[in-house]
């Protein structure tokens, strides 16, 4: 895959690349791509729990880059990850997805008591979000009305 269809996956309201989609190749590591180098490392982390249990030495070894590029990477790939958090909408999705699978390996395992209670759970944070968008929007309406003049409402 090229830079040029890996640049076409970004994150939605940046130009910064989603590593999180870009699929690694079957090639040595050292003839990886910036983007397909920061993707693994960014898949590096996620088992690894955080940045600092990776050995950015032995890491710029297996690139076959310095070990100040593999920094530069981490940074990279911090800026990637608070993007991320800050938006509602993929957090969202995120944990949906996480909460739908947890259901289901719940029920395969026949703990449906366990899966009730996660589902409930779900639902009242469903409710906390979308009472926060409402919200949201209520403080949006406000401060429009603040920046009208008077009389024009």
């Amino acid at each position: 895959m090229s830079d040029q269809s890996h640049l076409e996956s970004v994150v939605e309201g940046s130009n910064q690349p989603d590593y999180s989609a870009v699929d690694l190749p079957s090639k040595d590591r050292r003839e990886y791509s910036y983007l397909e180098r920061r993707a693994e490392l960014l898949q590096l982390i996620e088992e690894a729990g955080e940045p600092a249990a990776l050995n950015q030495t032995q890491l710029a070894d297996d690139y076959g880059v310095s070990q100040q590029q593999i920094s530069k990477d981490l940074d990279r790939l911090a800026g990637h990850i608070h993007n991320r958090m800050i938006d509602r909408d993929r957090r969202a999705f995120i944990v949906e997805s996480v909460v739908r699978r947890s259901i289901r390996g719940l029920l395969d395992e026949e703990k449906y008591r366990k899966a009730a209670q996660t589902a409930t759970e779900y639902d009242e944070w469903i409710t906390e979000f979308h009472d926060i968008d409402e919200l949201h929007a209520r403080l949006d309406r406000l401060e429009t009305e603040e920046e009208l003049p008077e009389g024009t409402e």
